[in-house]
């Protein structure tokens, strides 16, 4: 008596890899269109990193104009009201962009687990685990009948017409299914790979989230490039609490954290300088002009780069 199992994915193997591929973009592409600053203000932190003085001080000079507008656009934002009804007519704010960068985060992760989800049930099977055990079966040396996910024989009935009879004599053969050697190794991989990108996805998220959220890792990272430029004295250590999260806030320092990973620790020196320079001199005039005219010097000096 023969187990009949019906498995029926080897001809959309290769469209759901496709589909899987594209579904891999979705969380980049939405994080392309919908933080379009941010692109540009990294290219600075790029071309800043540079040998030649002047292009480096007037990418280092976008940097501080473009972090100084995201902090005011950041405050009129916050005065602002209606902000859902700004959304669903089609014009995302430009800040906030932190938790858009979390958001994106979480897709990624979404994804990676619907990934395996797919995967699990293209093969058919309700074993979240499938990769990590047909793994251990192949270091194991066990025969694929243990699990049965990719068969590599199986049986086929073959119906064959001789000559002279009317009805075709029907025939149980032995098939080997030599494809499955290699979906199998390509499943497993892909298994693999989501499940380990997905943990190292919520490490990283977890890690943004208390570097960037949290008030006192905020202060920390501003306070020590201050330090290191002698700019901060003991008097100001309040005074810098209150520059960080009430003018550069989570999206400031989210930015200069992601200028330093691309740049160097020298370029976000020199930018986080000039910022506190630039807050210092709006506080002693007791107006923010300083800034706005700073920002317009800027962007024409820039040509509108930023």
């Amino acid at each position: 008596m023969l187990k009949v199992r019906h498995i029926s994915y080897y001809q959309w193997v290769a469209i759901v890899l496709a589909g899987q591929a594209m579904m891999a973009w979705v969380p980049h592409v939405f994080w392309r269109v919908w933080s379009k600053r941010v692109p540009v203000l990294l290219r600075n932190a790029r071309e800043a990193a540079v040998p030649d003085k002047e292009t480096r001080q007037k990418a280092i000079s976008c940097l501080v104009a473009a972090l100084e507008e995201v902090s005011e656009a950041s405050k009129r934002f916050r005065r602002t009201r209606g902000v859902f009804r700004q959304c669903l007519r089609g014009t995302p704010p430009t800040t906030h962009i932190t938790f858009l960068f979390i958001f994106v985060r979480l897709l990624f992760i979404a994804n990676n687990v619907g990934q395996i989800y797919i995967m699990r049930r293209f093969i058919g099977t309700n074993d979240t685990l499938f990769g990590l055990h047909v793994f251990q079966e192949l270091l194991t040396g066990s025969q694929w009948e243990v699990s049965g996910l990719f068969p590599r024989v199986t049986y086929c009935d073959v119906k064959v017409r001789k000559l002279g009879q009317l009805k075709p004599a029907s025939y149980t053969l032995q098939c080997v299914l030599p494809v499955n050697y290699f979906i199998e190794k390509v499943y497993v991989f892909l298994w693999f790979w989501f499940f380990i990108v997905a943990g190292l996805t919520v490490l990283n998220t977890i890690q943004w989230i208390f570097n960037v959220c949290v008030p006192f890792r905020r202060v920390y990272f501003i306070r020590q490039y201050l330090k290191a430029l002698k700019q901060l004295s003991h008097t100001e250590e309040t005074e810098c609490a209150r520059f960080v999260n009430n003018n550069l806030g989570c999206d400031g320092v989210f930015l200069l954290h992601a200028v330093s990973r691309i740049s160097s620790d020298l370029i976000v020196l020199d930018v986080t300088g000039m910022l506190w320079s630039n807050y210092q001199r709006a506080k002693i005039t007791g107006t923010e002009g300083d800034i706005v005219r700073f920002i317009e010097s800027i962007n024409r000096v820039s040509g509108g780069t930023v």
